[in-house]
């Protein structure tokens, strides 16, 4: 028997039209990435649907789109998901 463990990911369209991603694997929290509407169509193009959960609502966390925070709070800048 083997064990699959797999990333989901959770989107929140936000507002202001950005899109923002937290990745959860087993219950941790990963990288929460910023994107617009046009990077985030490009980006989810690599994610299986099932793995995938979008929801509106707002998010507070003062990132702009191409940010990304990772799972130990360092926040670094990825122009491709501007």
């Amino acid at each position: 028997m083997s064990i699959v463990i797999r990333m989901t990911f959770y989107a929140t369209e936000c507002p202001d039209g950005t899109i923002h991603v937290q990745n959860v694997v087993m219950g941790h929290l990963g990288q929460h990435h910023v994107h617009t509407k046009e990077s985030f169509q490009r980006w989810k193009k690599n994610v299986r649907d099932e793995d995938l959960k979008v929801s509106k609502g707002e998010c507070n966390c003062g990132l702009k789109p191409g940010d990304v925070k990772e799972y130990d709070g360092q926040v670094w800048h990825n122009k491709k998901w501007e």
